[in-house]
């Protein structure tokens, strides 16, 4: 007759403490796509998601999907390492120094 559905809901925890955080909002580069919590970069094009070979141009961390061509990105606070997106061939290690240039710290 009627089914009773549970769901169950994983919070993934990526605030690390109480820095204040700065936000911008900005158009995604064409052809990209920026996940939550990826990191990201911007281009003259917009922003796109960072590579290992480009860590020295970080600019923040997309606070969620984008959609419709725009993203918001976080430019400083606290996060947990383990909550970030991390694209391809870029390591958390490896992207504390730079963070932290800009205001951003790993935990």
């Amino acid at each position: 007759m009627y089914e009773i559905k549970r769901d169950e809901l994983t919070r993934k925890n990526v605030f690390a403490g109480d820095f204040p955080i700065a936000k911008e909002v900005g158009e995604v580069a064409e052809g990209e796509t920026v996940r939550q919590y990826a990191p990201v970069i911007k281009t003259a094009g917009g922003f796109k998601e960072a590579t290992a070979a480009g860590l020295d141009e970080l600019y923040g961390i997309a606070a969620d999907d984008s959609t419709d061509g725009g993203v918001v990105c976080m430019l400083t606070g606290e996060f947990f390492a383990d909550g970030l997106t991390l694209p391809e061939g870029v390591t958390a290690e490896a992207l504390k120094p730079a963070f932290r240039k800009l205001g951003i710290f790993l935990k």
